[in-house]
């Protein structure tokens, strides 16, 4: 019950927390069969809760455990939203690893019923554009439902889930689920060598994600290689609305890059790094962004006067919406230490802090008993929703302003210098 209450509502404020999702081929999903969701693993929690809000079957999650076992509240929640805990040794050592035999019992039994499990199958998170090392617990999970139940038709849907930069607010995310991974295939390699088998389906699936996670293949280019892939997506077809689509095209095309230039030599990877330097040394300069070098020409009197007549809604907007907002980051901040947990509590945080403080604005305003006040507390949601919409507006618009003001031999020298680095 309190799954299906809290998912409309995390599903609106992921919504708010994103300026685009793209999540494409959610068709591949079997209907009617047991499913395994395997995804790679960039944040603690987002990437579960995406899948969970935008699919209509409900899902069960398997999660870390020692806080299952430390906090009485986290059990509570893990119980509420179908989290299943799972035991890792550095975490609960050899004791822990035993209860393993009971959460993953429950997995059995829940995919034994045509249900569906999402499992991060890279087991620890990392905030990087790169795949890391599969765990063997998905195949183990999947060949321990087949002894108990051989007769299921499990399918291993691998998910890849890309962020543009998930800590950041109003940044991108793009999810595309691959083509299932029938069990039944690989289930004679396991019933004669289970190591076998559960290496079989792990390089298999490692195979499927991989063709959907853009992978930058050397971290110690990452300062460059990022501005790049971010270049590419402030193309000429850059825009920002609408806010959600189906479309996989701008996940592949930025992918393609990406393997573009994990496969540049040593002699090509610095010269492109020089290259993207002087670029946006050139740009700080000119006191402009690439955004708003490639967008300039949205730069105009009419966007400037559509700005100010929505710059009091604006306000009232920002102002009755502010608070709790500010609370969930100020929270996030000061309890988390690992920045890849960062987002996920600031979302889930704000989230419940918005809705106790909605409730006391509401009832305040009916004690008032004001019909205006009323109104204006029912809309709050509808305000807020605007406020943030108005200020992508106002950073494109203000990006597009410092572009429009330089002078013509930059903006030339610019404009060459982006498209020698774009033939790459």
């Amino acid at each position: 019950m309190v799954y299906s209450i809290v998912r409309p509502c995390a599903k609106i404020a992921l919504s708010i927390y994103f300026r685009k999702m793209n999540i494409s081929h959610q068709e591949r999903i079997p209907q009617g069969k047991p499913v395994i969701l395997a995804a790679n693993h960039p944040t603690a929690f987002i990437e579960p809760c995406i899948l969970g809000c935008w699919q209509s079957e409900p899902l069960h999650f398997l999660a870390r455990g020692d806080l299952y076992v430390k906090k009485p509240f986290v059990r509570k929640l893990y119980d509420w939203f179908h989290i299943v805990p799972v035991f890792r040794l550095d975490d609960m050592g050899y004791g822990g690893l035993k209860s393993n035999y009971e959460s993953f019992g429950k997995c059995f039994e829940v995919l034994n019923q045509n249900k569906q499990v999402m499992i991060l199958a890279e087991g620890r998170t990392k905030h990087e554009k790169r795949l890391r090392p599969l765990m063997k617990g998905t195949a183990r999970i999947v060949f321990g439902t087949l002894e108990k139940y051989p007769d299921l038709d499990i399918q291993v849907v691998p998910v890849g889930v890309n962020f543009t930069n998930p800590d950041q607010f109003r940044s991108d995310v793009s999810i595309d689920y691959g083509e299932p991974i029938r069990v039944q295939d690989y289930a004679a390699i396991y019933f004669e060598n289970p190591a076998k088998g559960v290496a079989a389906l792990t390089q298999a699936l490692k195979k499927r994600l991989s063709e959907r996670v853009i992978h930058l293949a050397h971290p110690e280019d990452d300062e460059w290689t990022e501005p790049l892939l971010e270049m590419h997506r402030n193309g000429p077809s850059a825009r920002l609305f609408p806010s959600y689509t189906k479309d996989p095209t701008p996940l592949f095309e930025e992918k393609k890059l990406a393997d573009r230039l994990n496969h540049l030599s040593e002699v090509e990877r610095q010269s492109w790094k020089e290259k993207i330097g002087n670029y946006l040394n050139l740009l700080r300069k000119a006191g402009t962004s690439d955004r708003g070098l490639m967008d300039h020409t949205s730069y105009s009197l009419g966007s400037a006067l559509v700005l100010g007549l929505g710059w009091i809604p604006y306000m009232i907007g920002y102002l009755l919406n502010f608070l709790p907002i500010y609370l969930g980051n100020l929270f996030a901040k000061k309890k988390t230490k690992n920045i890849e947990f960062r987002a996920s509590v600031a979302i889930f945080v704000s989230m419940v802090f918005y809705f106790i403080y909605w409730l006391i604005c509401l009832t305040l305003a009916l004690v008032i008993g004001k019909l205006w006040l009323i109104g204006l507390v029912v809309a709050m949601p509808i305000l807020g929703y605007f406020a943030v919409a108005y200020h992508d507006l106002d950073v494109r618009w203000k990006d597009c302003q410092r572009a429009a003001v330089i002078d013509d031999a930059t903006e030339e020298k610019l404009l060459k210098m982006r498209a020698e680095l774009m033939e790459v």
